[in-house]
């Protein structure tokens, strides 16, 4: 999770990506009978987001490995990063996120409240930006799915089930989610989402983007509720650090 802000200062990617600020339907039934077996699509959602509406409120923590793929439509090619992964319920309604890339490009995310740092080791630096204005779009993107209630989901997006796949070897329901505020979907136009079945967790997770680009994100491994301390979120100290918006 995870691109998501686009303005003068932060830039829809910015957060996963900051250097660059920030289908399957229902067959015809052969027979009567086999389409009144079949739950409708609009239940069968119904099913799931009740699922996470019973979940959330045990949701305190999760961390897994992450494998994200981005790509960029215009030039027809994908960026492949691998990381970690950690989220942290500290407070009612407030998360902490931590994504570390390792690799050529590492750099290290945190997320609170209202403000993103993200860590550059080979400069090395830390960029502070203030998300106050975009906290709101944050929550609905960046962290959708985890801990999150289906009523919430439900307010916020326009949600099909697509079917049940297998993900990472572990069944997992498969939703569509259009936003429906105009804002967002200036940002990202279609997510899917698949919710593990065992965790109620996501699994994975793309973001469609009105150029045609994509970020798909694979959570690995994720274990659930684990204890993280406060210093997981730490970023190194006595490190250079710049104010950028």
């Amino acid at each position: 999770m995870l691109q998501v802000l686009k303005d003068q200062s932060i830039d829809q990617r910015a957060l996963y990506y900051p250097e660059r600020m920030m289908p399957t339907f229902w067959r015809r039934a052969l027979l009567v009978l086999s389409v009144a077996a079949i739950p409708a699509p609009a239940q069968q959602a119904r099913e799931v987001l009740a699922r996470l509406d019973r979940f959330a409120p045990t949701f305190l923590a999760a961390k897994a490995s992450i494998r994200s793929v981005t790509h960029t439509a215009v030039i027809d090619e994908d960026e492949t990063e691998l990381g970690t992964f950690a989220v942290k319920r500290y407070a009612p309604g407030k998360l902490r996120f931590l994504i570390a890339f390792t690799g050529e490009n590492a750099k290290t995310v945190v997320i609170d409240d209202q403000l993103a740092q993200i860590y550059y080791p080979k400069i090395p630096e830390i960029q502070e930006y203030n998300t106050s204005k975009y906290r709101d779009l944050v929550q609905k993107l960046l962290l959708l799915g985890f801990g999150t209630a289906g009523r919430d989901i439900a307010a916020s997006y326009e949600v099909r089930e697509l079917g049940r796949d297998s993900m990472e070897s572990q069944p997992a329901s498969h939703l569509e989610l259009i936003p429906k505020s105009v804002e967002v979907r200036k940002q990202v136009n279609r997510v899917e989402l698949w919710i593990a079945e065992g965790t109620q967790c996501p699994v994975q997770q793309t973001f469609h983007y009105p150029d045609g680009g994509y970020r798909k994100v694979t959570f690995l491994g994720v274990q659930l509720n684990p204890t993280l301390p406060a210093s997981t979120f730490d970023l190194p100290k006595n490190v250079p650090r710049k104010r950028m918006n």
